[in-house]
């Protein structure tokens, strides 16, 4: 008894003690000026530190919130960029046309590597020389000079990507895909397969590419050699160095795609946090709906009073002719012309509202979270899409028979109720969306389980050479198998030039017999 009473707690000691020699160091980078990448990063980051890995976090000021158990290091300077875009009106030139939008976006990238290497706490981090990270984790965007601290520190590199996939990302996952597929930017892009939509998309990704490194990439390695001194070649292996990607993408949302082990799909990753509760009002409000409730909500970023009047009356004016009540997502609580059917919201628990068993339709502008959200909940959805990838979310959804999708800029109030009255009536698409709903759900594994368990996979395994396709080793015509076809090609054609000198020889020949 005392000899198995030994060995259990030498097991039990054994245990402890290989938790311990797994903790690691890791390193986020997370500068964006956005909500979305934090909602998608911060249970995966939260996990981590639980599970005893000691996690540092580059963000700007005052987002995210500050994480138990985790160091942050607030750069100060990202926030103040973006109020200087906001107050000489470059974001309005962001969607004018492409040209523009690289310019500022490249001017964007740009500024947060250079703000990041400049911070006085990542500078005091650089020169400690008792820090050490072995992951370092970042979006896998265009912020190329920091992949200088992945050198620095002999750290693993991994991608956390809060958007879905598209060509840079596949590009440095060693993923290569046909070029037809997912832009960055949405402008120009087509969303039909037809032939002349494949050459326009074509072109405009390759435009993309070129600008990528003829104006993006050469910015970045002039900071990545300032700060770290290290060679352009350097930058390029660094480039393929990813390891693990973890991907904001599910294989229901469309298009299915040909990926290599290291790029993991993980959408769903912020549903592992808790949903945040209705008041008792709106709880009340939704119950006692006879005909079922609506909900409106335009994202956090859009603000309701910069919405032109001949979009905003046409919601209200439709709201006001249905008998469904509807939540509005406003900071405008007190909405001239508001119907009484209308229950004005300035926060609204958007998960709870969408699994309420009332609702019968969400009108959204297509954020990629809120469309998984829908997706999750079994939601019908009408798309009034604006910028960025809200189009191409909501054509998903159009496509997958659980969505409509209308031009807001040409709203009118027939369109919009007809519209309503026709997703809520019709049960095609409730019942679209709840199929949609169980195929979204139905994994192995949480999103959750899921990002952790790669995390921990990219820790153990720093050759990512084993699961990543490094097409630098392939030459272009082997990996598309061009060599394959090359040799039969060569002979049908010298066989058809062969025929055809024949046949024109003899037309010759016959021509001068005739004479």
């Amino acid at each position: 008894m005392r000899l198995g009473y030994s060995w259990l707690v030498l097991g039990l000691l054994l245990l402890l003690q290989q938790d311990l020699t797994q903790a690691a160091n890791i390193l986020g980078i997370f500068p964006y000026r956005h909500i979305s990448p934090y909602l998608v990063m911060q249970p995966l980051v939260r996990t981590l530190a639980k599970r005893g890995h000691n996690v540092t976090l580059i963000t700007p000021e005052g987002m995210p919130n500050d994480i138990e158990g985790v160091r942050h290091i607030r750069v100060n300077k990202l926030n103040r960029r973006i109020r200087e875009m906001i107050e000489t009106e470059q974001v309005l030139d962001f969607m004018i046309n492409k040209w523009t939008e690289t310019t500022l976006t490249a001017k964007v990238f740009f500024n947060a590597s250079h703000d990041i290497l400049t911070d006085p706490g990542v500078q005091r981090m650089l020169h400690d020389e008792n820090e050490r990270f072995d992951l370092i984790m970042m979006e896998p965007a265009n912020l190329d000079a920091l992949y200088g601290l992945v050198e620095y520190y002999n750290a693993t590199l991994m991608g956390l990507s809060s958007v879905r996939t598209n060509w840079n990302t596949e590009e440095l996952a060693g993923n290569p895909a046909p070029s037809i597929y997912e832009p960055i930017s949405p402008i120009g892009y087509s969303l039909d397969s037809s032939l002349l939509s494949r050459i326009r998309n074509w072109i405009h990704i390759t435009e993309e590419k070129l600008v990528d490194q003829l104006i993006i990439r050469p910015a970045q390695l002039r900071i990545f050699q300032q700060f770290f001194g290290y060679s352009a070649q350097k930058l390029q292996e660094l480039r393929a160095r990813f390891s693990v990607i973890l991907i904001n993408n599910h294989y229901s949302f469309g298009k299915v795609r040909a990926n290599v082990p290291n790029i993991i799909e993980v959408a769903g990753l912020h549903l592992s946090e808790p949903r945040e509760p209705c008041d008792k009002e709106l709880q009340k409000f939704m119950d006692e709906a006879e005909h079922g409730v609506i909900y409106f909500s335009m994202g956090v970023d859009i603000l309701v009073k910069f919405l032109p009047l001949e979009v905003q009356q046409p919601l209200l004016k439709s709201f006001s002719k249905l008998k469904q009540r509807v939540v509005w997502k406003s900071e405008l609580i007190n909405m001239p012309n508001k119907s009484e059917n209308v229950y004005i919201i300035d926060k609204a628990p958007q998960r709870s509202i969408l699994s309420h068993p009332n609702l019968k339709l969400f009108i959204t502008n297509g954020g990629l979270l809120s469309v998984m959200e829908a997706v999750h909940s079994g939601v019908p959805m009408l798309g009034l899409p604006m910028f960025f990838d809200q189009f191409g979310n909501l054509r998903w959804g159009e496509l997958a028979g659980m969505a409509e999708v209308l031009d807001i800029n040409f709203l009118n109030e027939d369109t919009l109720t007809t519209t309503i009255q026709k997703i809520i009536e019709n049960p095609k698409y409730a019942q679209r969306a709840q199929e949609m709903s169980q195929l979204f759900k139905d994994r192995p594994m949480s999103p959750l389980d899921t990002a952790v368990w790669w995390t921990e996979y990219a820790l153990r395994n720093r050759n990512a050479s084993r699961i990543r396709l490094n097409v630098e080793e392939i030459p272009l015509i082997q990996y598309y198998r061009l060599d394959s076809i090359l040799i039969p090609s060569v002979r049908f054609g010298l066989v058809a030039l062969s025929v055809l000198f024949l046949l024109y020889s003899l037309f010759l020949k016959n021509r001068v017999g005739h004479r």
